[in-house]
Protein backbone atom coordinates (compact mmCIF):
# COMPACT_ATOMS: atom_id res chain seq x y z
CA UNK A 1 0.00 0.00 0.00
CA UNK A 2 1.43 3.57 -0.77
CA UNK A 3 1.59 6.55 1.34
CA UNK A 4 -0.56 9.43 0.63
CA UNK A 5 0.93 11.67 -2.02
CA UNK A 6 2.75 8.96 -3.21
CA UNK A 7 2.38 7.38 -7.01
CA UNK A 8 1.38 3.84 -6.67
CA UNK A 9 4.51 2.00 -8.61
CA UNK A 10 2.16 -1.21 -9.30
CA UNK A 11 -1.11 0.94 -11.17
CA UNK A 12 -1.20 0.66 -14.58
CA UNK A 13 -0.04 3.30 -16.65
CA UNK A 14 -3.20 5.25 -18.12
CA UNK A 15 -3.12 5.40 -21.84
CA UNK A 16 -4.66 8.29 -22.58
CA UNK A 17 -2.76 10.34 -20.04
CA UNK A 18 0.28 9.03 -21.33
CA UNK A 19 -0.56 10.33 -24.36
CA UNK A 20 -1.43 14.21 -23.36
CA UNK A 21 2.20 13.73 -21.90
CA UNK A 22 3.67 13.34 -25.45
CA UNK A 23 1.45 15.91 -27.03
CA UNK A 24 -1.19 14.17 -28.30
CA UNK A 25 -4.14 17.59 -29.41
CA UNK A 26 -6.56 15.03 -29.42
CA UNK A 27 -7.39 12.31 -26.75
CA UNK A 28 -10.57 9.94 -26.30
CA UNK A 29 -11.35 6.85 -24.67
CA UNK A 30 -15.02 5.03 -25.47
CA UNK A 31 -16.10 1.18 -24.85
CA UNK A 32 -16.58 -0.89 -27.82
CA UNK A 33 -20.18 -1.31 -27.03
CA UNK A 34 -21.04 2.17 -27.09
CA UNK A 35 -21.17 2.67 -31.07
CA UNK A 36 -23.43 5.33 -30.35
CA UNK A 37 -20.23 7.39 -28.25
CA UNK A 38 -17.31 5.32 -30.05
CA UNK A 39 -18.24 6.44 -33.79
CA UNK A 40 -18.28 10.09 -33.61
CA UNK A 41 -15.08 10.09 -31.74
CA UNK A 42 -13.80 8.09 -34.32
CA UNK A 43 -14.58 10.00 -37.36
CA UNK A 44 -13.33 13.23 -35.11
CA UNK A 45 -10.18 11.57 -34.52
CA UNK A 46 -9.48 11.19 -38.05
CA UNK A 47 -10.74 14.77 -39.12
CA UNK A 48 -7.97 16.17 -36.37
CA UNK A 49 -4.68 17.70 -37.38
CA UNK A 50 -2.76 16.34 -35.10
CA UNK A 51 -1.93 13.55 -32.86
CA UNK A 52 -4.71 12.05 -32.17
CA UNK A 53 -5.02 9.02 -29.92
CA UNK A 54 -8.63 7.21 -29.24
CA UNK A 55 -8.32 4.83 -26.51
CA UNK A 56 -10.98 1.42 -27.63
CA UNK A 57 -12.01 -0.50 -24.24
CA UNK A 58 -13.14 -3.87 -26.14
CA UNK A 59 -13.58 -7.28 -24.89
CA UNK A 60 -13.21 -8.92 -28.08
CA UNK A 61 -10.96 -11.73 -27.11
CA UNK A 62 -10.16 -12.31 -30.88
CA UNK A 63 -8.77 -8.79 -32.50
CA UNK A 64 -6.14 -9.86 -33.84
CA UNK A 65 -6.61 -13.40 -34.84
CA UNK A 66 -5.75 -12.55 -39.03
CA UNK A 67 -3.30 -14.17 -41.16
CA UNK A 68 0.14 -12.06 -40.74
CA UNK A 69 -0.90 -10.99 -36.88
CA UNK A 70 2.45 -12.20 -34.99
CA UNK A 71 -0.58 -12.33 -31.73
CA UNK A 72 -2.67 -14.96 -33.84
CA UNK A 73 -4.18 -17.81 -32.35
CA UNK A 74 -1.92 -20.08 -35.40
CA UNK A 75 1.59 -17.67 -35.15
CA UNK A 76 1.46 -18.17 -31.33
CA UNK A 77 1.16 -22.07 -31.85
CA UNK A 78 3.75 -22.28 -34.80
CA UNK A 79 6.10 -20.06 -33.06
CA UNK A 80 5.42 -20.84 -29.15
CA UNK A 81 6.46 -23.91 -26.94
CA UNK A 82 2.28 -25.11 -26.56
CA UNK A 83 1.34 -25.40 -22.65
CA UNK A 84 -1.88 -25.70 -23.98
CA UNK A 85 -4.50 -25.61 -26.20
CA UNK A 86 -6.60 -22.33 -26.21
CA UNK A 87 -8.10 -21.43 -29.70
CA UNK A 88 -11.36 -22.60 -28.99
CA UNK A 89 -13.83 -19.28 -27.93
CA UNK A 90 -17.25 -20.31 -26.41
CA UNK A 91 -19.94 -18.31 -27.77
CA UNK A 92 -20.97 -15.39 -25.29
CA UNK A 93 -23.56 -12.99 -25.85
CA UNK A 94 -22.70 -8.90 -26.92
CA UNK A 95 -21.61 -6.73 -24.54
CA UNK A 96 -23.17 -3.25 -25.02
CA UNK A 97 -23.45 0.10 -22.90
CA UNK A 98 -26.01 2.38 -22.72
CA UNK A 99 -25.51 5.35 -20.53
CA UNK A 100 -26.22 9.02 -20.20
CA UNK A 101 -23.84 12.01 -19.99
CA UNK A 102 -22.49 12.65 -16.79
CA UNK A 103 -23.41 8.71 -15.39
CA UNK A 104 -21.38 5.98 -14.47
CA UNK A 105 -22.32 2.28 -15.58
CA UNK A 106 -20.74 -1.38 -14.62
CA UNK A 107 -20.03 -3.13 -17.31
CA UNK A 108 -19.21 -7.11 -16.67
CA UNK A 109 -16.62 -8.59 -19.12
CA UNK A 110 -17.20 -12.29 -20.28
CA UNK A 111 -14.55 -13.22 -17.54
CA UNK A 112 -16.33 -11.90 -14.94
CA UNK A 113 -14.49 -8.76 -14.35
CA UNK A 114 -16.44 -5.25 -14.01
CA UNK A 115 -15.19 -2.21 -15.83
CA UNK A 116 -16.59 1.04 -14.17
CA UNK A 117 -17.46 3.62 -17.28
CA UNK A 118 -17.69 7.05 -16.60
CA UNK A 119 -19.44 9.63 -19.56
CA UNK A 120 -18.00 12.75 -19.31
CA UNK A 121 -20.94 15.30 -18.55
CA UNK A 122 -22.17 17.76 -20.70
CA UNK A 123 -20.70 20.66 -19.55
CA UNK A 124 -17.09 19.05 -19.51
CA UNK A 125 -14.38 21.32 -21.02
CA UNK A 126 -11.78 18.97 -23.07
CA UNK A 127 -9.89 21.94 -23.93
CA UNK A 128 -7.99 22.69 -20.47
CA UNK A 129 -5.50 20.39 -20.33
CA UNK A 130 -4.41 20.80 -16.80
CA UNK A 131 -7.94 20.08 -15.92
CA UNK A 132 -8.58 17.23 -17.90
CA UNK A 133 -5.40 15.65 -16.05
CA UNK A 134 -7.00 16.28 -12.87
CA UNK A 135 -10.42 14.83 -13.79
CA UNK A 136 -9.00 11.50 -15.37
CA UNK A 137 -6.84 11.02 -11.90
CA UNK A 138 -9.75 11.77 -10.24
CA UNK A 139 -11.29 9.20 -11.88
CA UNK A 140 -9.14 7.03 -11.62
CA UNK A 141 -8.80 7.28 -8.11
CA UNK A 142 -12.20 6.36 -7.64
CA UNK A 143 -11.59 2.69 -9.97
CA UNK A 144 -13.61 4.82 -12.93
CA UNK A 145 -12.72 5.03 -16.66
CA UNK A 146 -13.67 8.46 -18.23
CA UNK A 147 -15.10 7.91 -21.66
CA UNK A 148 -15.98 10.54 -24.32
CA UNK A 149 -13.39 13.36 -26.05
CA UNK A 150 -11.22 14.24 -23.16
CA UNK A 151 -9.10 16.59 -24.65
CA UNK A 152 -8.23 18.67 -27.68
CA UNK A 153 -6.36 21.24 -29.11
CA UNK A 154 -7.84 22.89 -32.18
CA UNK A 155 -4.78 24.96 -32.68
CA UNK A 156 -2.37 22.29 -33.39
CA UNK A 157 -1.30 21.46 -36.91
CA UNK A 158 -0.50 18.28 -38.24
CA UNK A 159 3.06 16.96 -38.44
CA UNK A 160 3.86 18.62 -41.76
CA UNK A 161 2.69 21.85 -40.80
CA UNK A 162 5.01 21.57 -37.43
CA UNK A 163 7.84 20.52 -39.76
CA UNK A 164 7.35 23.14 -42.74
CA UNK A 165 7.55 19.82 -45.18
CA UNK A 166 6.89 20.44 -48.93
CA UNK A 167 3.45 19.55 -50.77
CA UNK A 168 5.09 17.40 -53.15
CA UNK A 169 6.23 14.08 -52.72
CA UNK A 170 9.79 13.74 -51.70
CA UNK A 171 10.08 11.31 -54.51
CA UNK A 172 9.52 14.21 -57.24
CA UNK A 173 11.80 16.32 -55.41
CA UNK A 174 15.73 16.99 -56.91
CA UNK A 175 18.48 14.74 -55.32
CA UNK A 176 20.40 18.07 -54.84
CA UNK A 177 17.53 19.54 -52.92
CA UNK A 178 17.03 16.57 -50.41
CA UNK A 179 20.64 16.16 -49.75
CA UNK A 180 22.18 19.73 -49.88
CA UNK A 181 26.17 18.85 -48.97
CA UNK A 182 27.95 18.13 -46.14
CA UNK A 183 28.53 22.19 -45.29
CA UNK A 184 24.71 22.00 -44.87
CA UNK A 185 25.01 18.98 -42.29
CA UNK A 186 27.93 20.25 -40.25
CA UNK A 187 25.61 23.80 -39.97
CA UNK A 188 22.71 21.69 -39.06
CA UNK A 189 24.74 19.47 -36.84
CA UNK A 190 26.41 22.24 -35.56
CA UNK A 191 22.89 23.98 -33.50
CA UNK A 192 22.64 20.53 -31.72
CA UNK A 193 26.44 21.39 -29.64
Amino acid sequence: KSKKGEANKNAPIDPVLLALNLGATFVARSFSGDKAQLVPLLKAGLAHRGFALIDVISPCVTFNDHEGSTKSYLHTRKQLLQVLRSDFIAPAAEITADYAEGSTTNVTMHDGSVIALRKIAHDYDPTDKQQVIAHLQQRQSRGEMATGLLYIDQKSGDMHDMNATPDAPLTRIPYEKLCPGSAALDKLQEAFR
